[in-house]
């Protein structure tokens, strides 16, 4: 490999270009390491390139975490879209930020019109501002909560629903 392997980084530095990459390396002692490189050109004060500055980091722990994140939250949406309850997330905004497939086919309508508070457009009238006032009187103070509310189905007919909310905290 040697110098082959950095040698169009390293030339479009020459040509007074910044390359930035993540590139999976074997190396014999160690075994293969994800490295982040960013190479920048020096340039002198007449904009003449004069040489170039390699930064190269070890990136393999983050990109083995970032995977070990999108296996956990692909095995989180298996197991909540198998649930037979409707289940929703929200963030610390108060806007919803995920709902499960069975929410989905429960009130007909797409994940996009459910997110932020697109959800509440389901709610029966009669019971829209008792369940905003313990939703959000709840979330403020940080603790569960439970409340009945009837929430429209896909085919128009609002059915009692019983809501049970429980806080989540960043680790930390």
């Amino acid at each position: 490999a040697g110098f082959a392997a950095i040698r169009w980084p390293v030339a479009g530095v020459l040509h007074g270009g910044r390359v930035e990459y993540e590139h999976l390396v074997p190396f014999a002692r160690v075994g293969a390491k994800y490295l982040h490189g960013v190479y920048t050109p020096d340039v002198d004060e007449h904009g003449e390139v004069q040489g170039g500055v390699a930064t190269i980091s070890d990136i393999t722990e983050r990109i083995r975490a970032e995977a070990a994140l999108r296996e956990s939250e692909a095995r989180f949406g298996q197991m909540a879209d198998a649930a037979p309850v409707l289940i929703w997330m929200s963030g610390p905004d108060k806007l919803c930020t995920y709902f499960n497939q069975p929410w989905l086919a429960f009130t007909g309508r797409t994940l996009e019109q459910e997110l932020g508070n697109g959800w509440v457009a389901g709610l029966h009238p009669d019971d829209l501002q008792g369940c905003l006032k313990i939703y959000v009187e709840s979330f403020d103070s940080r603790q569960e909560f439970r409340m009945e509310y009837r929430l429209r189905r896909q085919d128009g007919e609002y059915r009692w629903i019983l809501a049970h909310g429980i806080p989540r905290f960043a680790a930390g």
